[in-house]
């Protein structure tokens, strides 16, 4: 009778990690006649291929005239979000959460601008330029206040789908339990943890100087303190913020979302019965649907990032390398799109946000040959938004 041990063994960033599909260093011992017999080889690594790189060379080359566009359609579209959604019959515990979720994206999209521009569209610069002190400085400073905006952005939209989910599942409590108080508590006290949340960040990079051939340049990498005890903060920071302020969220908004689905269809089902839906309901079903259409869109555009960040944390740096940084400029972009999308959202989905805009930019030239229809907010605290 025969028993084998196989190790697997791989090494990567002065670590050592077990894994159960990467071959290393064999071992096999025969245990009935007592022989060892061990074959040395040269760890074998996965192959991904070059297809991954070569893409990311040719949309690198496009990310940042892409980037720009959304960027700057965005920061317009979220100031137009801004200015129908703070009018006074559009004032409700919703719309104020949906007011400070378009100020988070608003803020990104202003950070990623300027980097967009210099990192990816004026490739012609000198190092000395492109390195600079001062463009080291605002990258710090980008890197920082975009994860913290961003993480925003994320936990208004948790927020929110908690709010609709309380506010369609129990009708009756929805003024006690989602009154534009605790709106504006939930807002200031998610902008505020997220910041404290993100010390972490803070603390895991710094500005390096670089000498070169006589140049002076200045780059952006980790810090003493986060390569210490065996690069403790690193890791951590890692896992806090490359997985569960992605994965956790987006699962989170998952059952959320089939939570919302279940209830409007359960109601859809008990009003054709009743063969009775007061324009109440309709405005309840409408926003709703909205919501859900901003939570599917959230989960298409940042699920992908944090299924490929897990599985970095698990595979290791050869997956984070090869795959992880080769869809860098895709993970922005879509981030991107995710912030700068709601307009057409609230658009096409909701009429009182097209008559309160038509009514706030229609010149009135126009207004007097086109009959603008209106509706009127009915119950503005409650599930009518």
């Amino acid at each position: 009778m025969n028993d084998y041990l196989i190790e697997f063994r791989l090494e990567f960033d002065n670590q050592t990690s077990f894994w159960s599909n990467l071959t290393g260093n064999w071992s096999f011992s025969n245990v009935s006649t007592n022989i060892d017999f061990r074959v040395e080889e040269e760890p074998l690594r996965p192959y991904y291929g070059k297809e991954l790189s070569i893409f990311r060379e040719k949309y690198t080359s496009v990310h940042g005239y892409i980037s720009v566009i959304v960027c700057l359609f965005g920061i317009f579209a979220n100031i137009l979000n801004i200015i129908v959604l703070t009018r006074k019959d559009m004032i409700s515990p919703t719309n104020a959460i949906l007011t400070g979720l378009a100020v988070a994206d608003m803020c990104v999209m202003s950070s990623y601008l300027p980097f967009a521009i210099h990192n990816y569209i004026r490739v012609d610069q000198a190092d000395e330029d492109k390195f600079s002190y001062g463009w080291a400085a605002f990258t710090l400073f980008h890197a920082h206040f975009t994860v913290v905006c961003h993480t925003i952005s994320i936990w208004l939209t948790v927020t929110l789908a908690i709010w609709r989910f309380l506010s369609v599942r129990f009708p009756a409590n929805v003024v006690k339990w989602c009154n534009m108080n605790r709106a504006k508590l939930a807002i200031t006290m998610t902008y505020v943890y997220c910041a404290i949340f993100c010390l972490p960040v803070y603390l895991t990079f710094q500005i390096h100087e670089v000498r070169e051939n006589q140049e002076v340049t200045y780059q952006i990498g980790f810090s003493r303190i986060a390569q210490k005890r065996q690069q403790l903060l690193q890791n951590v920071n890692f896992w806090i913020f490359s997985v569960l302020t992605k994965l956790v969220p987006c699962v989170l908004l998952t059952g959320l979302s089939l939570g919302l689905i279940r209830v409007l269809y359960e109601a859809d089902l008990r009003r054709q019965r009743l063969k009775n839906r007061s324009e109440c309901d309709k405005s309840c079903d409408r926003t709703t649907r909205m919501l859900l259409a901003v939570l599917l869109l959230f989960l298409v555009t940042e699920f992908p990032s944090g299924i490929l960040a897990l599985l970095s944390g698990i595979l290791g740096k050869d997956f984070f390398d090869n795959v992880y940084q080769n869809f860098g400029e895709i993970m922005d972009f879509l981030a991107l799109v995710n912030s700068a999308i709601n307009f057409f959202l609230y658009c096409s989905m909701s009429r009182q946000f097209r008559d309160t805009f038509a009514k706030l930019f229609t010149p009135k030239m126009v207004t007097k040959w086109i009959a603008v229809p209106t509706e009127q907010a009915v119950t503005r605290d409650t599930t009518c938004v």
